[in-house]
């Protein structure tokens, strides 16, 4: 029999091993996170790689070593299952199924992320919530240094290469922000998306400003257009919202809407005005709805989606429909609706719901802005969505307690 006090020393230090070993985990884990929106899928396809399998390796090693309860995902689990089926089904199939192989471990990181961050306690919630509210004020404090500084360099770069796409030049000669990502469009749909996450420390809102600075300079109407619609659910979430300060905000947003279109409209050269934007946006679902009709139950596999002049529907759900199948975007809806319907009903029993409402914003945000762009196409910014949802839905699992 071991002497008890030699017991309690080698407990203590096995549990301060697992206590360390789950820093560790959880710093290398923020980091990867911290990194993902500056590693552009489309500039740095190797290094998105790279990174995607690394990332891969260390969500599985996660899972299998935290051991994660299935029980807590049994309101996600079968719609999880099935869209898991459906990509599988879809890559079996595919027309090119090297691409649609290359497609599939981005899914595998989305979903794995979800499991991860849904599983996590109140302290992992908080610091990782840090970490993409400060990828957000990195990327806005990028776009504003490009708009001050980097154009003049941009446009001798671009007269010394011999550039002359009229999108790029469009970019350049109306200063329409991008960084860190590759077009204005992306870079809006991923602020729209972090702003909310901004507002859960009530005591550094003023974070916000430069945040909506970088938004407004990308001069997306799509992206901006999205802020209102989330600012009128968080003002119904959030109880304590004061009705001067929802209609203010409302108002500030709608009069950057009206100065952007105004801007837009006053453009000289086709392809800047809205209607053209539009026009193109309704020629490319147009011809993804033919692609649908060549594979509606099947799809033609994830990754092989392409209309020439574009690889994306500048719809997502669209185009998600395209390469998976009726079967995947059911799926993939389902999902989706459970997990936020799972994050009002969290809403309704925790005492966090600033939280809780920010959180389902930013969610909520990043669906809308797909109707219309494909940034959950381009792992930078869909990885971040699929956090954030995990997030979410570990309220349902694991209510914080009231501070």
């Amino acid at each position: 029999m071991l002497n008890p006090l030699f017991e309690s020393a080698e407990y203590v230090d096995f549990s301060a091993t697992i206590l360390y070993n789950y820093f560790i985990m959880l710093i290398i884990l923020s980091l990867l996170i911290f990194i993902r929106p500056f590693i552009s899928s489309l500039t740095y396809s190797y290094t998105n790689t790279f990174y995607s399998l690394l990332l891969l390796f260390f969500l599985c090693l996660w899972v299998i070593s935290k051991k994660i309860e299935p029980e807590g995902f049994a309101a996600v689990k079968y719609p999880l299952i099935c869209f898991s089926f459906a990509l599988i089904v879809s890559t079996l199939l595919s027309v090119n199924r090297l691409n649609s192989l290359t497609q599939l471990y981005q899914y595998a990181n989305g979903m794995l992320i979800f499991l991860v961050c849904a599983s996590f306690n109140h302290e992992q919630k908080k610091r990782l919530i840090r970490v993409i509210a400060l990828t957000g004020i990195i990327a806005s404090a990028l776009a504003i240094y490009q708009y001050f500084f980097g154009f003049a360099r941009l446009t001798q770069y671009a007269a010394r290469e011999g550039i002359n796409d009229p999108f790029v030049m469009d970019y350049i000669s109306r200063k329409r922000v991008f960084l860190p990502f590759v077009t204005p469009n992306i870079l809006a749909g991923y602020l729209a998306m972090t702003i909310p996450v901004i507002l859960v420390y009530k005591y550094r809102i003023w974070l916000v400003i430069p945040m909506a600075f970088a938004l407004f300079l990308t001069k997306s109407l799509g992206g901006i257009a999205v802020i209102p619609v989330i600012l009128i659910v968080y003002f119904l979430l959030d109880e304590k919202i004061k009705t001067k300060k929802a209609l203010l905000a409302l108002s500030g947003i709608i009069i950057a809407i009206a100065i952007i279109a105004i801007l837009r409209f006053s453009a000289q050269k086709l392809h800047q005005h809205p209607f053209f934007s539009t026009a193109m946006r309704l020629d490319y679902w147009k011809q993804t709805l033919r692609i649908i009709a060549y594979a509606p139950l099947k799809g033609v596999g994830p990754g092989n989606f392409n209309l020439g002049p574009s690889r994306y529907a500048h719809n997502s759900y669209l185009q998600l429909w395209a390469e998976t199948g009726i079967f995947g975007l059911i799926t993939f809806l389902w999902f989706m609706a459970r997990a936020m319907n799972k994050g009002l009903e969290a809403l309704r029993e925790s005492a966090k719901r600033r939280e809780i409402a920010c959180l389902f914003c930013a969610s909520l945000a990043f669906l809308l802005h797909n109707l219309v762009d494909f940034s959950f196409f381009l792992p930078e910014v869909s990885l971040i969505w699929w956090a954030i949802l995990g997030l979410l839905y570990s309220f349902i699992r694991q209510p914080l307690p009231e501070s």
